[in-house]
């Protein structure tokens, strides 16, 4: 028992420990943060007085020395960085503050770096602080207290130790002075001695060893008297035993309740499952009238019962009646079927009955929710699809009769996946059944709500007088679904698009309305979701169209029309091929080979952008990996959509997906994004960023240049490459812009350690300018242009490196386009002057 004590004494420990230390660790932090806030705030209200007279003057050396003495004031200060009139100055800690804080705990903690901006009139500080000291200083004083936990569970442990080791000494005597006395010693005795336990337990075994012995004797006496009597009773019981228990096993194997009666009614034996649907215990039951044990809970019922079994009595049919409620002894009722019929002699007399009878209250009731839930959503409880189904036909109906217009109401909730991918599925289905029941409490006794599936709602609104009714009931619902939903204690904002077609007496089926209400809801998100938008006869057709181009684009992905051309990457320096880009391509049946840019804006807001992203990068790996025999060191970049990149599960299903090709080292394949997907939620790309170059995986700025191209998204976005846009490329020769855009690129690109390859490179000339820029890297029409995979190996093979690339090789880099620039523009540049 005291060994068994350990498991639940650890566990009390462990929750002490636990809250403890949890209480402990926040006291600390809070602390800890507190001082590192306050030292922050002081640091900087130190230097802005400091500072202040030296920036008006402006005096470098105070300057210098005020952010010197900065560093020995604050040990969290980092760096100090002072932008002003005079220049740029700034302090650095050499080294950063570190400490020996084990990794799992420097995880924990909340404390974050500070960056502060403190504008000193005209100039600009900077403060970084590291919380590196304070962190330490939490898991100082957390270690001096597991150091003192642990000697405190040693001593308890030691304690039980002393315990347990007594006690299973003196149980260790028990056992064997025992045994000894169930083997016959009936004068073995234990010692009387030891602790207080010990001597109360020898003295009451040698009490009770002392009254056993005595009565041994006796009973030896008595048993050669019992002996004889015995031989002759159990012999007569041997043939009983036998036929009951052959009786009782057939009972008892039986799954159904069995009760059975003598002529008159009354109960000869019950087995358990009888006794157990009853209530009434066999020795209680038995010598009872059925009536009394089974009973039915209406009188009908009883009387039926009553009915059958005197006709059974009298040599009478089975008897089956099915869907009876059973009253147990206790008040409850449960439903019940049962079979009753007679007791035969060989003869065929009636000897007695027998009623078998089996609880199928379990099976009526998931009858009962199989028929519920065949009309009805799980989730909302509100109406499916099968449900509406039946009333939109009904209530289309009585439109057309009595002449009055019925709205047909299709909500979809905006942007509810990423609810569900950032929140998790537990609260996006608290914000549905939510949005069920407001539409619910709206729709009252006139109107129908249902739940299609996902997101998606329909809501009937019949006898409607005129659209501007409809409006009025739109307006007033939109606000109410607008209200913020509380769950599991957070607030989640939610807004919804409507899609409304109206019937108004016209030959029109329902599916047609469902239909015309989600070409308006598919208008409503185009105008910026959180409205309401009717049906517009006009844009029907558009609409249409539309969606069946993009229903063919997805029907090319499923028939495997989808094919993957290859674009070579030229390192001209080293006069090799380093990899290719894989670009998409639609083999059409009828028009031939179709460029992405005629059927991908179909399907760019769609998931099936996704499901083509996905083919594309199993496509590219599978080519690499028959490709890597050729030459192991290539990469292939593989183009992923805004869309499909900012999914939740993005990198959990690229790492399926390399999964299945696990010849490919994850380091061999180059993702490339453009700047624009990262402008909605900068954060969480950065976050997918560098989840997925843990896996190994590299990553290329694609058309850099065109978009919002800013040093703040080179910093915060961990890219390894950039790509320059071939339309800048392509007009440095005769555009003096383009060449100094492309210029900058190359050398922001070199100040942020970045890669840089140009794409566009369609002359020798191209080339060549780019290599004495600083840009090795080329792709282009020049190099070579797109080829299906079976072509690559062999034009590789066939590959020349351009003579004059050879040659601009081994030229001196271009270091200033102002001092190599003519006045006849960029086009006279001397691509070989030394």
């Amino acid at each position: 028992m005291y060994s068994r004590l350990f498991v639940p004494i650890f566990i009390i420990i462990a929750m002490v420990v636990g809250v403890r230390y949890t209480l402990l660790f926040q006291a600390e932090t809070a602390s800890a943060n507190a001082r590192y806030q306050k030292d922050a705030s002081d640091i900087g209200i130190y230097l802005h007085k400091t500072l202040l007279p030296a920036v008006a003057a402006p005096d470098r050396a105070a300057i210098d020395s005020a952010l010197a003495d900065a560093l020995l004031l604050s040990p969290d200060l980092a760096a100090a960085r002072l932008d002003f009139a005079g220049g740029h100055l700034e302090a650095l800690r050499q080294p950063p503050p570190r400490s020996d804080v084990p990794a799992w705990f420097a995880r924990l903690h909340p404390l974050e770096p500070i960056r502060r901006h403190i504008y000193i009139g005209t100039a600009s500080l900077v403060l970084e602080f590291d919380p590196a000291l304070p962190v330490a200083g939490v898991w100082d004083s957390v270690w001096k207290q597991m150091v003192i936990t642990a000697l405190n569970v040693t001593v308890i442990y030691t304690l039980l130790g002393i315990i347990i080791f007594a006690n299973k000494r003196m149980l260790r005597r028990l056992n064997d002075v025992t045994r000894r006395f169930q083997g016959g010693e009936h004068d073995a005795r234990l010692p009387v001695g030891g602790t207080l336990e010990a001597r109360m337990l020898a003295v009451t075994f040698n009490n009770m060893a002392q009254r056993v012995q005595a009565l041994v004797g006796k009973l030896q006496t008595s048993e050669k008297e019992l002996s004889d009597q015995l031989k002759r009773t159990l012999a007569a019981q041997d043939q009983l035993q036998a036929q009951k228990e052959r009786i009782e096993v057939t009972l008892a194997s039986i799954g159904d309740a069995v009760i059975t009666t003598d002529l008159t009614g009354r109960i000869e034996s019950i087995n358990e499952v009888a006794q157990r649907l009853t209530g009434w215990p066999e020795p209680l039951a038995r010598g009872m009238e059925l009536h009394q044990v089974f009973v039915l809970a209406n009188n009908f019922g009883q009387h039926s019962l009553l009915k059958a079994m005197s006709a059974i009595y009298d040599g009478g049919e089975v008897v089956k009646v099915g869907n009876q409620s059973l009253r147990h002894r206790a008040g409850q009722t449960v439903t019940v079927e049962y079979t009753a019929n007679g007791i035969r002699a060989a003869h065929g007399e009636v000897q007695g009955s027998v009623l078998v009878f089996r609880d199928v209250t379990e099976r009526r009731q998931l009858m009962q929710q199989i028929s519920w839930q065949s009309n009805h959503d799980v989730l909302t409880g509100l109406p499916n699809r099968a449900a509406l189904a039946a009333r939109f036909e009904s209530e289309v109906a009585r439109a057309r009769e009595q002449d009055y217009l019925l709205a047909v109401c299709l909500f979809d909730l905006d942007h509810f996946q990423q609810v569900n991918d950032t929140l998790g599925h537990a609260i996006g289905d608290e914000v549905l059944k939510q949005v069920a029941s407001r539409l619910h409490d709206f729709a009252g006794q006139r109107h129908y709500v249902a739940r299609l599936g996902g997101d998606e709602f329909v809501l009937l609104l019949p006898e409607m007088h005129s659209r501007a009714a409809v409006e009025v009931a739109m307006e007033r619902l939109m606000s109410t679904l607008s209200h913020d939903y509380l769950a599991e204690g957070q607030a989640v904002a939610m807004s919804a698009s409507v899609g409304i077609a109206v019937y108004s007496g016209n030959e029109i089926s329902a599916d047609s309305l469902l239909r015309h209400a989600d070409q308006a809801l598919y208008q409503a998100k185009i105008m910026g979701r959180n409205r309401f938008h009717f049906f517009d006869a006009d844009l029907d057709e558009q609409v249409r169209t539309h969606h069946n181009r993009r229903t063919e684009v997805r029907s090319a992905l499923l028939d495997g029309e989808l094919r993957l051309y290859y674009q070579p990457k030229l390192d001209m320096r080293k006069g090799r091929i380093i990899g290719m880009e894989a670009l998409l391509r639609w083999q059409h049946p009828s028009r031939g080979v179709v460029g992405p840019m005629e059927f991908l804006p179909i399907v760019e807001h769609s998931e099936v952008i996704v499901d083509i992203g996905e083919w594309v990068l199993r496509e590219a790996l599978r080519q690499l990996q028959q490709w890597r025999a050729f030459d192991p060191a290539w990469v292939i970049s593989v183009n992923i959509a805004a869309r499909h990149f900012q999914r939740g599960d993005f990198v959990e299903r690229l790492t399926a997906i390399l999964s299945e090709f696990p010849d490919v080292p994850p380091h061999m394949l180059e993702l490339e994004i453009l700047e624009s997907s990262a402008l909605s939620d900068i954060n969480h790309v950065r976050a997918i960023m560098l989840d997925c170059q843990a896996l190994g995986i590299s990553f290329a700025l694609d058309d850099f240049g065109t978009g919002y191209s800013s040093m703040s998204y080179l910093k915060r976005l961990p890219a390894d490459l950039l790509k320059i846009d071939q339309s800048f490329v392509r007009n440095m020769l005769v555009d003096r812009d383009d060449l100094h855009l492309v210029s900058a690129v190359i050398g922001l690109a070199r100040s942020f350690g970045l890669g840089v390859i140009a794409e566009g490179v369609e002359t020798v000339e191209h080339g060549a300018m780019l290599m004495r820029l600083g840009c090795d890297l080329v792709q282009g029409y020049g190099i070579a242009r797109p080829m299906p995979a079976d072509e690559v190996l062999a034009w590789v093979a066939a590959f020349d490196m351009a003579p004059t690339w050879q040659a601009a090789a081994g030229l001196p880099p271009i270091v200033n386009l102002h001092g190599q620039e003519p006045a006849g523009g960029t086009a006279q540049i001397p691509l070989f002057a030394g």
